[in-house]
């Protein structure tokens, strides 16, 4: 199956528009967690909600198949971004804010 990229035309306006999400939220995520130390946000387009998971999470791992969205997604020093959809790694197409 084939991607088809509705969000890399306009990423910008994307992460200006986009529905922000309740802080409560992370923070429950986190109680309910089986650990702290990883967690991963598919399909995390401007890695909003990655960068809040960073308040509760050691380490993040925020994946989008969208190259552009991972391109300007927000820097976090414990959120690691890389482009791909079903599967992640650490492998060549990462980027590590």
């Amino acid at each position: 199956m084939v991607f088809k990229d509705h969000f890399s035309r306009d990423s910008k306006s994307y992460a200006e528009f986009r529905p922000k999400y309740p802080a409560p939220l992370f923070a429950w995520l986190a109680s309910v967690s089986p650990g702290t130390e990883l967690v991963w946000d598919a399909g995390t387009g401007n890695g909003q909600a990655a960068v809040a998971l960073a308040q509760h999470f050691e380490r993040v791992m925020a994946s989008d198949p969208s190259e552009k969205q991972i391109r300007e997604a927000t820097t976090d020093p414990r959120v690691t971004y890389e482009v791909g959809a079903e599967e992640i790694g650490l492998g060549a197409g990462q980027r590590t804010s």
